[in-house]
C-alpha cells in the first residue's frame, strides 16, 4: 500500500468513522441482528457484489443468519482469503447513542458502545469496498458476517461450510491496541449440575426436606474456582432453585464453564467436578447430575505459519510493531480452525469491551484498516 497524503488519510478516517457511527445506531443485540444485517446487505449491494444469507437464523431463534460476500481477484495471484467480524453485541445494547470526545468513540455511558464487533463489520466493509473499486490490488476475498457470535458462537455453528473456498482466515474481533495476532485459544466445556433433594416445610417439618440449595453449596465448595494454573480458568456463572424462603428446596441448577490450553489439563477438572459431586451425595443425600457440553475447540498456530507472518509483514510495511498473544475468549475463529480453515484474530483498537465504559480511538479504527489492505495485498505469501 502506498503513501498518503494527508488530506486522503483524513478522508479515510472520516468516512470510517462515519460509517461506524451508522454501525453502532442500528441496534444489533444477539439474535436481534435483523435490521444490521438488511443494512449490511443493502450496502453491500451498494459495491455492485450480491450478498447471501444463510438460514441460521432460524435454527437458533434469531432474526437473521450469516451474511457472505465474495470478490474475484484483481492484479494479485494469491490462495482465497476469509475475513470474518460478527453482527451481535452484548447487553445492554439498545438505543446505543455514541459520540467522540477527544478522539474517542464513546456511548452515553449508560449502554455499551458495541465496537465489540461493529468495527470490525466497518472495516471489513470498508475493504470489500476499496477492493470492489479497484483501489487495491487483491486475491480472491471472501467475506463472512456471523450472528450470535456472543451466544457461544452460535452463528458460525451454522456456517455453509460449502460456501467458503479459502483455507485461511482473519477474524476481526480482538481486544486491545491495534496490533496483535491472537494464534491460540483455549477449549471449553460448559457445566450443567443438578441437584435433587426433597421438599418440605421449612419452619414445620424440615427435617423431612433434604436441601438442594445445600447439596449445591457443598459440591461448589469442593472444587477449585477462578485461574486453576497458568493454562486452566473455572467458573461458576449460574445458580437457579428454590420456590420461597419457607419451602426447603428440592432442586437447584449450576451453570458454569472450564476453559484450558492443555487437554489433559480439561479432563482433569471435570474429574474433580465428578468427585465432588461423589463426595456431596455421599455427604448430604442430595443427588448430583453432572453434564459436560463442549462449547469450542481450541486453536494453536505456530508464529512461524505462513498466514501469522502475512500479518506481522502488514505491520511492518506501515511501520507498525505486531505481536502475537494467546487470548482465554473464545471467537469464530475456534469454529473455523475446527472446520478446517486455518484462522487467527487480529486486535482492533477496542478498549473494555462488554461494558458500558468501553472506546475506540479514532486512529485505532484508520490504522485496523490500514493493516487490514496490507494484509491483503501480501496474501500471495500465504502457501
Amino acid at each position: 500500500m502506498g503513501k498518503h497524503t494527508r488530506l486522503e488519510v483524513m478522508a479515510v478516517d472520516d468516512r470510517l468513522l462515519d460509517y461506524l457511527l451508522s454501525l453502532i445506531a442500528v441496534d444489533s443485540e444477539s439474535l436481534h441482528e435483523g435490521e444490521l444485517a438488511r443494512k449490511i446487505m443493502e450496502d453491500i449491494r451498494g459495491f455492485w457484489v450480491e450478498p447471501y444469507m444463510d438460514g441460521a437464523g432460524e435454527m437458533i431463534g434469531g432474526e437473521a443468519g450469516n451474511v457472505y460476500a465474495s470478490l474475484p481477484p484483481s492484479g494479485l495471484d494469491a490462495p482465497p482469503l476469509l475475513l470474518c467480524a460478527h453482527l451481535d453485541t452484548v447487553s445492554p445494547g439498545k438505543g446505543v447513542k455514541a459520540k467522540v470526545v477527544e478522539g474517542r468513540v464513546v456511548s452515553e455511558g449508560d449502554t455499551i458502545l458495541g465496537a465489540d464487533c461493529k468495527v470490525g463489520v466497518a472495516v471489513l466493509m470498508d475493504l470489500l469496498r476499496g477492493a470492489a473499486e479497484g483501489e487495491f490490488p487483491h486475491g480472491p476475498l471472501e467475506f463472512l458476517f456471523t450472528v450470535a457470535e456472543e451466544q457461544g458462537l452460535k452463528g458460525v455453528r451454522h456456517m455453509e461450510r460449502e460456501r467458503i473456498r479459502a483455507r485461511h482466515a482473519l477474524v476481526v474481533d480482538g481486544a486491545g491496541r491495534v496490533g496483535k495476532v491472537i494464534t491460540a485459544s483455549p477449549t471449553q466445556d460448559n457445566v450443567r449440575m443438578v441437584f435433587k433433594g426433597r421438599a418440605a416445610h421449612a419452619g414445620v417439618e424440615p427435617e423431612k426436606g433434604i436441601n438442594a440449595i445445600y447439596g449445591a453449596a457443598w459440591a461448589i465448595s469442593l472444587v477449585r474456582w477462578g485461574r486453576i494454573d497458568s493454562h486452566t480458568t473455572a467458573n461458576v456463572g449460574i445458580i437457579r432453585g428454590g420456590k420461597a424462603v419457607n419451602i426447603v428446596p428440592d432442586e437447584v441448577e449450576v451453570l458454569g464453564e472450564i476453559r484450558s490450553f492443555v487437554p489433559e489439563k480439561l479432563e482433569a477438572h471435570k474429574k474433580a467436578i465428578i468427585k465432588a459431586a461423589v463426595e456431596t451425595e455421599n455427604s448430604t443425600g442430595v443427588g448430583v447430575k453432572v453434564e459436560f457440553e463442549r462449547a469450542y475447540e481450541g486453536f494453536s498456530i505456530s508464529d512461524d505459519d505462513p498466514l501469522v507472518k502475512v500479518a506481522v509483514e502488514g505491520g511492518k510495511a506501515m511501520g507498525m510493531k505486531v505481536v502475537t498473544d494467546s487470548s482465554g475468549g473464545g471467537s469464530d475463529a475456534n469454529f473455523l480452525n475446527a472446520a478446517g480453515i486455518k484462522a487467527v484474530v487480529l486486535s482492533m483498537g477496542v478498549m473494555e469491551s462488554h461494558s458500558t465504559r468501553e472506546y475506540i480511538e479514532v486512529g485505532e479504527l484508520t490504522r485496523l484498516a490500514r493493516w487490514l489492505r496490507e494484509i491483503v495485498q501480501l496474501a500471495g505469501n500465504i502457501a
